[in-house]
């Protein structure tokens, strides 16, 4: 069994980790430098197409193209080897786009008068990996203030994005309970291939409010545009939040969270202070036991989990590698949307934080597309919702026969 399995009991009971689960940690943490010596691969016999699989979903290659020393890549198997160094390019390419991207939309924005501060994407990147390209370019996050999200809409949309999320024109109710039940617009650029999340809470961070942290966003210049992003204590907190919210089924979160805690000068009682405020201590022992186990990082003392919480911190990391080893199909169904909610009540703190766990789950916006309703009888959703969800899960797997 790995040191890791059988130190913390957090593999699956009964069933050692896949080999090739074990060699990506190995590889993880010799490019963290958190191993005095090789812990990757070893003697093992590895599959690579399923290693290469497992990059992908984790979406660690590029990172480990940067940072693994070359002597280490060398003893990886050649399809492995030319696989790290196509996804590096091709990371490099997307974040060069999402780059770009997010430079005409800053200008955008600012021509239509709306103020937004960046989160996460090319700014991270460079400042947490040292190259935009080391770290997977996804989508770009926008924080704004809700009551600009009419204009927001105007704008993305005039500039060629389509809304992909919700995907129909919201009724003045619709509108004020989305705003309400849920924290972000999707767009779609199809001409670039950019997804664009427009936030107007912050996943684990809602009460935050973006007039508070726009007076204190740091500047930062991309392509001659000046560019908020989110206060460097925030950005952190949210990156333990952000995890933590998706249950660390990525590695990739879990990387940026151990680039973090292995940074110098990080003023960690101080976040830690912030994080109470929160009421998100618990997504931070989360995160940082789970760099400390997989991936060999250091704590600070400031995040050791105190005895009161131990047991739960366990329950939610062992939670979390469940989700890293389960595959992306065997994390859907019903059963495992019981799971997943079970795990976000136990992440919750407070009734408040618990109460909008269970809210977007008794009234889903889905069912406003599929049973189209004026505004005064929006109360009907509430009546007809277990009904619509059963008839969508219905249709999603037909009986057979």
């Amino acid at each position: 069994m790995h040191p890791v399995e059988k130190d913390v009991r957090l593999g699956r009971p009964g069933r050692a980790w896949p080999a090739e689960f074990r060699a990506v940690v190995g590889l993880l943490r010799q490019a963290l430098g958190t191993v005095p010596t090789a812990a990757g691969p070893g003697g093992e016999a590895l599959r690579p197409a399923v290693l290469n699989a497992l990059l992908d979903r984790h979406r660690i290659g590029a990172f480990l193209r940067h940072q693994l020393p070359a002597a280490e890549r060398s003893r990886l198997p050649a399809p492995v080897q030319a696989h790290l160094h196509q996804v590096a390019q091709e990371t490099a390419r997307r974040a060069l786009v999402r780059s770009a991207e997010l430079v005409r939309l800053s200008r955008i924005l600012r021509t239509a008068g709306v103020p937004f501060l960046s989160v996460k994407g090319p700014l991270l990147a460079r400042e947490l990996y040292g190259v935009v390209g080391g770290r997977h370019a996804g989508d770009l996050d926008l924080f704004i203030h809700p009551d600009q999200l009419a204009a927001v809409d105007r704008a993305l949309r005039g500039a060629g994005c389509r809304r992909s999320v919700p995907d129909f024109e919201l009724t003045p109710r619709q509108w004020r309970e989305f705003v309400r039940l849920k924290h972000e617009f999707e767009y779609f650029n199809d001409t670039t291939g950019v997804r664009i999340e427009v936030e107007w809470r912050l996943a684990g961070l809602a009460e935050l409010k973006f007039a508070a942290d726009q007076a204190h966003g740091e500047s930062t210049l991309l392509g001659g545009e000046k560019i908020l992003r989110l206060p460097q204590d925030t950005e952190f907190l949210y990156l333990f939040t952000h995890g933590a919210g998706h249950g660390w089924f990525r590695l990739f979160w879990l990387v940026d969270v151990a680039l973090l805690l292995l940074r110098p000068g990080v003023d960690w009682p101080r976040l830690m202070k912030a994080a109470r405020q929160h009421g998100v201590e618990t997504a931070v022992w989360q995160g940082a036991r789970l760099a400390e186990v997989l991936l060999g990082v250091p704590l600070p003392e400031a995040l050791r989990v105190p005895a009161a919480r131990e047991a739960a911190v366990r329950w939610l990391a062992s939670k979390a590698v469940r989700a890293l080893l389960r595959s992306d199909r065997e994390r859907a169904g019903v059963m495992e949307l019981f799971r997943q909610t079970r795990y976000q009540w136990n992440l919750s703190s407070g009734w408040a934080g618990k109460a909008a766990v269970l809210r977007p789950r008794l009234m889903s916006p889905t069912n406003w597309k599929s049973l189209p309703l004026p505004d005064r009888w929006f109360a009907l959703y509430y009546v007809a919702a277990p009904g619509l969800w059963l008839r969508r899960r219905l249709a999603r797997h037909p009986r057979k026969g």
